[in-house]
């Protein structure tokens, strides 16, 4: 609640885009919180939405960025997911969690991808 009131008041307090380089800074900041406390509830659709914004006005927030993936993971993207991954993983290498959600990620592709392919092997057996 704290966060969706403070957007508000940013919306409110900023004016109409485009927004001044501070402005976007503390909003981005503000989306990226908002969206950290939705995965924490368990609304990943809401997550991904709000990372989104927070890229959108900082294209290299790379805490936006990893909770966008963790969220498209929660949602089954996992392709978006990996690359958005890639994306934390090429400017931060050492970040871990990154490191790891990527490994869970690319583990839930294959097993997926072997799941589809015992069924079709059945359909076409």
């Amino acid at each position: 609640r704290a966060y969706s009131r403070a957007l508000r008041e940013a919306v409110a307090a900023a004016g109409v885009p485009p927004l001044g380089e501070a402005e976007g800074r503390g909003k981005a900041e503000l989306h990226a919180g908002l969206a950290l406390c939705q995965l924490r509830l368990g609304l990943p659709a809401a997550a991904a939405a709000n990372a989104g914004k927070a890229l959108e006005l900082r294209p290299g927030h790379l805490e936006a960025r990893y909770r966008r993936a963790l969220a498209e993971a929660a949602m089954m993207d996992l392709e978006a997911a990996a690359a958005d991954l890639a994306l934390v993983l090429r400017a931060e290498p050492g970040h871990a969690g990154a490191r790891r959600e990527l490994r869970r990620v690319r583990g839930a592709v294959r097993e997926r991808d072997a799941r589809l392919g015992r069924r079709l092997g059945r359909l076409f057996a």
